[in-house]
């Protein structure tokens, strides 16, 4: 019914790309300095099923983005093993970010968090792989994986909450910001408006994110942009 008024109606059901999410995940998790881009580049990934940032590997309780005592920004990752290995999340975490800088801030480190004896096998391996390859020193540690504070929303996916248009229609699916944060769509989403994943890409998949036209066209009009 036209109501006379320029209102945009939006989708409200779960987007098709988070209808038959696995229920069989493993966890990473990593610190690699600021964590917006991280969220944005694993969020992009193949496998990946969701992502969230937040503080992680300090003494500190209940630490918040203004008061983080000795944690690190840190990203975590849902992911699918039969679609993706954690060795090869390992390795986009090390060329995702310079672990050869020492950070001037506890904030900013660089760590790989492991969940088990596998992981840690791996992480080492790896860091032995890096240090060999760079013939210098690598500032990464290697802790086994401990308490996760998610950090403030206004960090969670934060290059599609610079999409406001956007933002307004992933609410209107997930009100629970709990939800929105365990959305694929929203993850994916992320990783294109951050600078990940193709235009081509996002032209297949598009229909998956539940967006309605305008919203779709929003979305391929700023992909579009950062890849030309």
């Amino acid at each position: 019914m036209d109501t006379g008024k320029n209102e945009r109606v939006f989708n409200t059901r779960i987007p098709p790309i988070d209808v038959s999410l696995p229920t069989k995940t493993e966890t990473a998790m990593f610190a690699l300095g600021c964590f917006w881009a991280p969220d944005s580049r694993f969020g992009i990934v193949a496998g990946v099923v969701r992502t969230c940032v937040g503080y992680a590997g300090g003494t500190k309780k209940y630490p918040t983005y203004h008061s983080l005592g000795d944690n690190a920004e840190t990203v975590k990752i849902d992911y699918y093993p039969t679609q993706i290995s954690y060795e090869e999340m390992l390795d986009i975490f090390w060329h995702s970010h310079n672990p050869t800088e020492r950070p001037w801030s506890r904030q900013y480190m660089s760590i790989v968090f492991y969940h088990n004896e596998e992981q840690k096998r791996l992480a080492v391996k790896t860091r032995t792989r890096q240090r060999t390859r760079i013939k210098g020193k690598v500032f990464t540690e290697i802790i086994p994986a401990c308490e996760f504070y998610l950090a403030e929303a206004f960090h969670q996916k934060y290059w599609l909450r610079r999409v406001p248009d956007l933002v307004e229609e992933f609410n209107a699916m997930y009100p629970d910001p709990d939800d929105f944060i365990a959305s694929k769509a929203v993850a994916r989403v992320n990783g294109y408006l951050g600078g990940y994943g193709t235009f081509a890409a996002l032209q297949i998949e598009l229909n998956g994110f539940g967006l309605s036209i305008g919203g779709n066209k929003k979305l391929l009009d700023i992909v579009y942009a950062l890849e030309n």
